[in-house]
């Protein structure tokens, strides 16, 4: 062999050396790569083990929580169907709604539903239904739809008419001071004008003059007494069914006398026909009748009244606008107190009668007004919803 055979052959084996080399040290590499990889790879395990098992354990927390929550919880697809609830929904229920479409089971478990989202069964006990949507995974599938959750209200609501009726009766004993000066003066009158109708000196002129007396005197003692009654019992004795149309039929009927007694005017303005709500019509009545009286003592005479009924979203309201001379800011604050007035004759009830009537139904009043430029004075009430039964 040459000399430079053997040293082509001496390159040869000293590349190939080198290529040995650098692949001794690729694989060394990439040996601890793998092994870290393989290091990772447990820790990410390890970790989602973890992860697994505090879901797990959040999961069998909240189930347990689920359950023990004494509020229905309601689950809804996208179709309204309900697909799951607690025990607590159950019991409400019944282990048959599973399945069944939402109204369906609101028709056949509840008597009523009302714009404040309550639900009221034929036993009377109040349910308060809230709702939120859905958008989640559900048994291995996206699911939309809603979560309702509805709970037992009828303590909480019982204990609001209790301390409602408790802030009446001890009105009670302010009014029974308050009126027994207010019912001393005409009551007295009365029997002076009486007393006097049993002469004979007196002339025909001077009987009717004190027959007329007399009368107004009733008059205002009966109003007092009435007043009385109405703010003492709350205004919702009854839960019927109102339609609207007809109590301003009956209201336009009561006003009549008053109206033509003081030569003033009334406009019944444009009103939504077919609208009702659940209560007592006698005691809506009395206080409409109020605020109208209302109006003609600030006005005196000449007055123009102007009675509304319209729809705001699910809420009636009934209005009474007249074209006295308004009052200020500070008593808007104070008109509806009872026994607060600021006429001679009168009893200060009037407008606490239309408080009471309308928070008995669920509502409020409230008062609009610009000094010297008349006031109006309204009820705010949830309306019946055609879907509801009376």
């Amino acid at each position: 062999m040459s000399t430079n055979d053997n040293s082509v052959e001496k390159e040869r084996l000293t590349e190939l050396e080198a290529a040995f080399e650098l692949f001794n040290q690729t694989s060394f590499q990439l040996t601890h790569a793998y092994e870290a990889l393989q290091n990772q790879v447990e820790d990410l395990q390890a970790q989602l083990a973890e992860s697994n098992r505090e879901k797990i354990h959040v999961g069998e927390r909240l189930e347990q929580l689920l359950n023990l929550l004494p509020a229905g919880v309601i689950v809804l697809n996208a179709d309204g169907l309900l697909v799951d609830m607690n025990p607590a929904a159950q019991k409400i229920l019944g282990a048959d709604a599973l399945g069944r479409h939402w109204d369906v089971v609101m028709r056949n478990v509840f008597l009523v539903k009302n714009d404040a989202g309550e639900l009221i069964t034929h036993n009377q006990t109040v349910y308060q239904l809230s709702e939120s949507p859905l958008n989640l995974a559900y048994d291995g599938e996206n699911m939309s739809g809603k979560i309702l959750l509805i709970q037992d209200v009828t303590d909480a609501r019982d204990l609001q008419r209790h301390m409602s009726r408790h802030q009446r009766l001890s009105s009670m004993g302010e009014m029974a001071a308050s009126l027994a000066h207010q019912i001393r003066t005409p009551l007295a009158s009365a029997l002076l004008y009486v007393s006097q109708l049993s002469s004979p000196q007196l002339d025909s002129d001077k009987r009717e003059k004190f027959i007329g007396k007399t009368l107004n005197s009733l008059r205002h003692l009966e109003s007092l007494v009435n007043d009385m009654l109405q703010y003492a019992k709350g205004g919702k004795a009854k839960n019927h069914k109102v339609e609207i149309d007809r109590l301003l039929k009956a209201l336009k009927q009561a006003i009549e006398p008053k109206i033509q007694l003081s030569k003033s005017e009334v406009f019944f303005e444009q009103n939504q026909p077919g609208l009702a709500v659940l209560g007592d019509e006698d005691g809506l009545l009395t206080a409409l009748e109020n605020l109208v009286s209302n109006a003609v003592e600030i006005v005196q005479s000449g007055a123009k009244i102007y009675i509304k009924a319209e729809r705001e979203a699910q809420q009636l309201v009934l209005s009474v606008r007249d074209n006295g001379p308004g009052i200020t800011a500070e008593m808007n604050e104070k008109v509806f107190e009872p026994f607060y007035t600021s006429r001679a004759q009168g009893t200060g009830l009037g407008l606490a009668v239309v408080r009471a009537v309308a928070e008995a139904h669920d509502g409020e009043v409230w008062v609009k007004s610009v000094e010297g430029n008349g006031a109006e004075f309204g009820i705010r009430l949830p309306l019946l919803l055609t879907e509801e039964k009376a």
